[in-house]
This record gives structure tokens, sequence and C-alpha cells, in this order.
């Protein structure tokens, strides 16, 4: 028989992993919401986020909670420099593109490069950090948290989530409240509207993917201490998070935050009924469901 408090214990930390799931696949949705392209190297800069933060606490010797958003910005930097070198050109040519088959031409070498760039990814990861799984050491894995009603969480679990949470609060007030937030939603509603009022939308472009590849840096080092770190790392990750955006609905913002907590939420909990072993099925069941009974996903009717 199961009892309450493993239902409860279950439930927290599928919130809680919830929040790294919408982190990750916020920055995703953003990609194809505002660039309106696919990018499947996304998980290699959850990866890369690992990595780095790894790499600057054996050099610092610092705590990776403090090293984590360090990480992110030089991740998030060489977003902005492939966009640059690589996918640039990609825009131009979709821009000049006609008709539904060139637009999806288009798209599909998009797909093409970017899937080019996990594999380049994860051979540099190789060669450079080796296949063996690296642990992160972190003071706040070793501290336990008691919670009223008998629930402990180590801290390092609690300090995850805080920061994926504050991570997608102040990403939504950016959206919001800034100037560029608001050329952020101008251009993903109509980029050529927006490039008419004077917005350089190739400049948001670059605050976009830097948004994106940093906010996947991001959770990859918090989530470091909690599991180990291996190359194939984003190859898991990124079937994750697009079942996030296309369950909240392509290219919808709150619409991947819920839905990255609905799955952590059900994850966490068919954990409990299903077995372990079935709780990776869960998410991909929903996903199903909502593309059979709501195909635009769970908030694909608006954009934020």
């Amino acid at each position: 028989m199961l009892s309450t408090s493993l239902l409860v214990e279950q439930t927290l930390l599928g919130l809680m992993m919830g929040g790294i799931y919408a982190a990750i696949g916020v920055g995703l949705t953003m990609i194809f919401g505002v660039m309106k392209l696919s990018n499947f190297a996304h998980g290699e800069f959850y990866m890369l986020g690992a990595f780095l933060t790894y790499t600057l606490v054996s050099a610092l010797g610092s705590d990776p909670y403090i090293l984590a958003p360090l990480a992110a910005i030089a991740v998030g930097f060489l977003g902005i420099i492939l966009n640059k070198l690589v996918f640039l050109s990609l825009y131009k040519e979709l821009r000049e593109a006609k008709g539904a088959a060139a637009f999806f031409f288009q798209d599909l070498r998009f797909i093409m490069l970017t899937i080019g760039l996990s594999i380049l990814f994860v051979d540099l990861a190789l060669v450079i950090w080796g296949p063996i799984p690296i642990a992160i050491p972190s003071v706040l894995t070793s501290h336990i948290i008691k919670l009223p009603g008998g629930f402990s969480f180590s801290l390092a679990r609690i300090m995850t989530f805080i920061i994926a949470l504050a991570s997608l609060i102040i990403l939504y007030m950016f959206l919001r409240v800034t100037k560029t937030g608001k050329a952020i939603r101008a251009t993903a509603q109509n980029p050529s509207a927006a490039a008419l009022v004077g917005i350089d939308t190739y400049r948001i472009y670059d605050v976009t993917m830097f948004i994106s590849t940093a906010l996947a840096a991001l959770a990859g080092g918090i989530l470091g201490p909690i599991y180990n770190v291996y190359p194939t790392m984003g190859l898991d990750v990124v079937a994750k998070a697009f079942v996030v955006v296309i369950t909240g609905g392509m290219g919808n913002i709150i619409g991947s935050i819920l839905a990255g907590f609905l799955i952590g939420l059900a994850e966490g909990l068919g954990g409990v009924f299903l077995g372990t072993e079935y709780r990776q099925v869960v998410a991909f069941v929903i996903m199903i469901l909502v593309l059979w009974f709501r195909p635009q996903g769970i908030l694909g009717g608006r954009r934020s």
C-alpha cells in the first residue's frame, strides 16, 4: 500500500525536476518561437555547461552553484558565435525563401546542421574530458534539509530548484518589461513587421541564442553535483526538451514552463505507481495524449 509520505515526497521531487525541464524547454521554445527553427544540438549546450562548471570548479576550487552561472554565460557567448558564423546565412536564405516547400527545405538544412553540431560537441567532449562519468563536487550535496512532515532533501537539490525557478522568473520579467524583451516578442510574432519598425532582427536572434544556450548550460551546471556528467548526457535531455516544447505549445514560453512542471510531476508520480523503470515513458505518453486531443499544445492557442 502506498503511503501518503511517499506520494508527497515524489510530488516535491517531481516539481523540483520540473523546474529543470522548464528551464531547458524554455530555451528551446525561444529558438523555435523567435527563429522558427529547430535546434537538435540544444542538449549539447546543456552538456557543455556541466563540463565547463566542472572545469571551473577544478581550477578555482569554488562551489559549482557559484560557478555555474559563469559557465552558462560562457556557453551563451558560444551560442552567439555559432549564430553569427554558422546560422546567419541560413536565416538570410530563409527570408528569401518562397512558399511552404522552400521553408521546409531551409528548416531541414538547419536540422541537419544542428545534428552535425551535436555530434561534433559530443566528440570534442570525449576528447577533452574523456568517456568516464564525472561527479562535480559540492559541499551542498552532503547537507540534508529536513522539512515538516518528515521529508528530507539534499541542499544541492533544493538549491538547484531555486536557481532554476529564479532564472525562469527573471526571463519572464525580462521579456515583459525590458525593451529588448518586447523586441524579442515582436520578432516572434512577425519578424518582417518587426524589421519594418526598426528592430534589428539579427541582433534579436543573437540575444535569443544567448538566452537559450545559457539556460541549457545553467541547467547542466546546477545538475552536475546531483547526477554524473558525461559526454552523451545532452542526448538524454534533448528528447525531453522537445517533449516539453510540443506539450506546452510550439513557441509558447508560458506553455513550456507549465509543461516542464507537469512532466516533472508526472514522472515523479509515475515512478511510484508504475515503477521507476517506466517513469521515463510517462513524458512521451503525455505528449502523445496532448497531440491527440490538443495538437497545438496546452497553451498553443496564444503566444507569450
